[in-house]
């Protein structure tokens, strides 16, 4: 943990991971919505643009699974929501709640709320088909899509942001009024709960796919798991060390192991109770190397392009899906431009560029705001 200044809390390793669970979501909405309108990748495909080869079928699958970069955008805020209250209940006895919904109100509903506001704009000029808006607008977008089992262009990806914020709601009030000795227990047995919700989804609901993957029940275990680790942490704080090497070969098992595997499977009841939180605990053994390893911090500690674009991950994750089909429909289908190097080039750059500009247009000064009401202050 680096801090420039001794009242101040800043963790930049997980700006770094911030930015690569984000880069991770951007590749897969940009991979999907190619296949969706041209067709598999000649170089993914045996030649036809229709089937995939034996090669391109490994790294399809691999792509389809990196949606689990939500999962640790969940564990990471799971981990540094449960750091920070509890901090601030050991400084001060107690957990000032307005305050805390006001910091994660200017943190979330900025932005949350300006590509709100610009979507009719969005879908007039992509003739696209226009959303139910109070869904998203009051937070329960997941339910709805769990509801219709459509994904509305340009909430789809808004279902995230709306299990979060349900968990900010309840997770102030629990660590507040519960003795910080029994915690440890109250998360796992919450953790009991979601999977017992898992159960009941997977016996009496015939184990129906979005419920399993969009219900704040079904999906608050990732976001348990990172704080029951900030728990144990604070409980009693411990050194985890990995050799570069074998952080190395950790992840090309993974690697590989995701080149097969479907995260998203459903067929038997572990895979829809415990698959993606088996997942986040292998993967959390590498992010735990950068976040309790001392000989990782100087690696960070220096000005670095990525900590930059941790801090710009939310806006990387909220307007990546927006961008894509924009790029399609104005860029790569006017123009000719049916390459798919030209077109992940072109969705790179502006799903950098656009959140960049955003996050110091409209994000930024609200994040300042946001510090006024800070009882453990932490760095923008």
């Amino acid at each position: 943990m680096e801090q420039k200044k001794p009242d101040r809390l800043y963790y930049p390793q997980f700006d770094a991971i911030r930015f690569f669970a984000a880069f991770l979501i951007i590749i897969y909405h940009s991979y999907i919505a190619w296949v969706g309108w041209f067709g598999v990748p000649g170089i993914l495909s045996i030649g036809d643009y229709k089937n995939l080869s034996a090669f391109g079928g490994h790294v399809d699958k691999l792509i389809r699974n990196m949606p689990m970069g939500v999962d640790i955008f969940f564990f990471i805020s799971g981990y540094l929501l449960t750091i920070l209250l509890v901090m601030e209940k050991q400084k001060y006895g107690k957990i000032n709640i307005p305050k805390f919904y006001i910091r994660r109100g200017l943190r979330i509903w900025p932005l949350y709320f300006f590509l709100i506001a610009i979507t009719p704009f969005i879908i007039n000029w992509l003739d696209e088909k226009s959303p139910e808006y109070i869904w998203t607008i009051l937070f329960v977008n997941n339910f709805q899509t769990i509801k219709t089992g459509i994904w509305e262009f340009p909430f789809a990806h808004f279902w995230s942001i709306c299990i979060e914020e349900h968990f900010y709601i309840f997770w102030p009030l629990i660590i507040g009024f519960v003795p910080i000795r029994k915690m440890i227990p109250t998360v796992l047995i919450l953790i009991g709960v979601s999977w017992t919700y898992k159960i009941y989804t997977y016996i009496f609901l015939v184990g129906n796919w979005y419920e399993l993957y969009l219900n704040t029940l079904s999906r608050m275990d990732v976001i348990l798991l990172g704080g029951l680790l900030a728990l144990i942490y604070i409980r009693k704080p411990f050194v985890f060390k990995l050799d570069g090497y074998i952080q190395l070969g950790l992840l090309a098992i993974l690697l590989i192991i995701l080149s097969f595997d479907n995260a998203s499977d459903i067929s038997n009841m572990f895979n829809g109770v415990l698959r993606r939180p088996v997942y986040i605990v292998l993967l959390a053994i590498p992010m735990m190397d950068l976040m309790f390893n001392p000989s990782r911090i100087n690696f960070f500690s220096k000005r670095n392009p990525v900590l930059y674009l941790g801090k710009v991950s939310y806006g990387i994750y909220m307007y990546g899906n927006i961008l894509v089909p924009i790029v399609i429909k104005k860029i790569i289908m006017p123009y000719g431009l049916y390459n798919i190097y030209i077109y992940f080039s072109i969705v790179l750059v502006l799903s950098l560029l656009v959140p960049i500009i955003s996050y110091e247009l409209i994000e930024k000064p609200f994040l300042k705001l946001k510090q006024r009401f800070a009882l453990v202050k932490t760095r923008i």
